[in-house]
C-alpha cells in the first residue's frame, strides 16, 4: 500500500477544517484537487473517512482512528526535516523554535515551507515542551521564538496573539459526570487531576471554582497534557486537555469528553524583544509566522537583509 504524504496532509486539514474550501486554502490548492486526494487516500486505504452533514465533513469512526497516527506521521516528518536542515545548513541562521502542541496544530508543515522559500538564511530547529518551560527557556535565552498557552506577560518578552484554542474536560471511560455541575461548590468536590502551577489550565479550573478552588478535590497534579490523559485513563479523576489531544485521546477510546465544557485559551508566539531588535532573521521569521495565523503580508523591517522577502499566506 502506498500512501503519499500530501493525501495525509489533506486528510487532516479536513479533519480540523470540517470543510473542503478552508482546509484547500490552507493546502494553497482548489477544493476538488483536495477532495481527489481524499478519495485517493479512502481508496487506497478502503476505508470511508468522512461523512457529509450539516456540521461539515466529519469523521468517521475509521477516521478518527487513523488521525492520530497520521499526526504522529507528519509530526516525525517535521522533526525529521528541521533536524536534516539544520545539520546541512551550519552555515545559516540557526533559530530555536518551542513547539508546545503538535506541528499540525500550529500550522508548522505551512511555516516550514514558507521559512524555507522566504527566509533561505534560516535554519529552524524544533524543541517541544509545555508552554511554561517554552517561555522561561525564550526569557533566559535557550530558545529563540516559541509557541505557548496563556500564561503572564513579561518585561523582557514580546508575546503575540495568535488566535485561540479550545480546551475542554476529559473523564474516565467508566466514571465520572455526564455533565459537569452549575454549582462551583460541586465542581470542587469532583476528583480532578490539577494542571500544574505554571500551566495557564489551571486559571480555568480557578475561575470555574471560585472561592471554592482552596478546598477543591485535587487528586494528582500533572506536568503536561499526555500525562493528564494517561492519569484520567487509570481512573484518577477528570482533566483538562487541549480538545484535538482529547479527541484523539477519546478515538482510541481511552477516555471521554465531558460535554459543553469547551473554554478559550490564547495561544501567543513569544520572543525576547533584544533578540527581536538584534537579529533579522528572526524579525522575518516572527512575521512570517504572524502572518500565517493572521493572514496578513508582513512589511519588511528597515534592518531586513536584502536577501529576505517576507510574504503572507492564508492561515
Amino acid at each position: 500500500m502506498h500512501i503519499q504524504l500530501e493525501k495525509l496532509r489533506s486528510f487532516v486539514l479536513i479533519a480540523e477544517e470540517k470543510n473542503l474550501t478552508r482546509a484547500a486554502s490552507r493546502r494553497h490548492s482548489t477544493p476538488a484537487a483536495v477532495s481527489t486526494q481524499l478519495k485517493q487516500l479512502e481508496d487506497s486505504l478502503g476505508l470511508q473517512l468522512f461523512e457529509r452533514s450539516s456540521r461539515g465533513m466529519l469523521l468517521t469512526e475509521a477516521g478518527l482512528t487513523l488521525l492520530p497516527l497520521a499526526y504522529r506521521i507528519l509530526g516525525n516528518l517535521a522533526e525529521l526535516e528541521t533536524t536534516a536542515r539544520a545539520i546541512s545548513g551550519q552555515r545559516k541562521r540557526q533559530l530555536l523554535l518551542g513547539l508546545n502542541a503538535l506541528p499540525e496544530l500550529l500550522r508548522i508543515e505551512t511555516v516550514l515551507e514558507t521559512t524555507a522559500r522566504e527566509l533561505p538564511d534560516v535554519s529552524l530547529v524544533i524543541k517541544s515542551s509545555n508552554s511554561a518551560e517554552i517561555q522561561q527557556l525564550v526569557q533566559a535565552g535557550d530558545l529563540d521564538v516559541g509557541f505557548v498557552y496563556g500564561g503572564s506577560d513579561h518585561r523582557d518578552l514580546t508575546r503575540i496573539v495568535l488566535g485561540q484554542i479550545q480546551v475542554v474536560t476529559i473523564a474516565p471511560l467508566n466514571g465520572g459526570p455526564d455533565y459537569l455541575p452549575d454549582s462551583a461548590s460541586e465542581l470542587a468536590t469532583l476528583p480532578w487531576i490539577s494542571p500544574s502551577p505554571a500551566c495557564p489550565y489551571i486559571d480555568l479550573m480557578k475561575e470555574a471554582m471560585g472561592g471554592h478552588y482552596p478546598a477543591a478535590n485535587l487528586v494528582a497534579t500533572s506536568d503536561d497534557e499526555y500525562s493528564t490523559i494517561a492519569m484520567v485513563k487509570a481512573g484518577l479523576g477528570l482533566g483538562l486537555v487541549e480538545s484535538h489531544l482529547a479527541e484523539m485521546a477519546a478515538a482510541r477510546h481511552e477516555i471521554r469528553l465531558v460535554p459543553d465544557t469547551a473554554q478559550p485559551v490564547a495561544l501567543y508566539l513569544v520572543v525576547r524583544q533584544d533578540r527581536l531588535q538584534q537579529i533579522p532573521e528572526l524579525q522575518g521569521f516572527t512575521r512570517l509566522v504572524e502572518a500565517q495565523w493572521l493572514g496578513e503580508q508582513p512589511a519588511p523591517a528597515a534592518s531586513e537583509s536584502p536577501a529576505v522577502t517576507p510574504s503572507g499566506a492564508p492561515a
